[in-house]
């Protein structure tokens, strides 16, 4: 049986006034990357499964900040943000 996962943080944000950027962060350190590359046929709603060594600081720091205050802990320590 597969154990459903569960959101510890979203962070949603818009590049170049139209194109999304949002990455959500799930309790068992899987990061997922919802973007658009451009405005172009094929740009749109695209999608990557990542790990939190493949995200930037910049990345983690609104994934951080956007967390409930419930969540920030583990958030840190799954980013590997606790070690600073």
């Amino acid at each position: 049986m597969k154990k459903n996962k569960k959101v510890l943080s979203a962070s949603y944000r818009i590049r170049k006034g139209e194109l999304d950027d949002d990455y959500i962060l799930y309790d068992n350190g899987e990061v997922v990357h919802n973007y658009d590359k451009s405005r172009y046929p094929g740009g749109y709603n695209l999608t990557e499964q990542l790990t939190a060594e493949e995200i930037g600081i910049d990345v983690k720091e609104r994934l951080l900040s956007s967390a409930p205050e419930n969540n920030k802990i583990l958030v840190k320590q799954i980013l590997g943000l606790d070690k600073k």
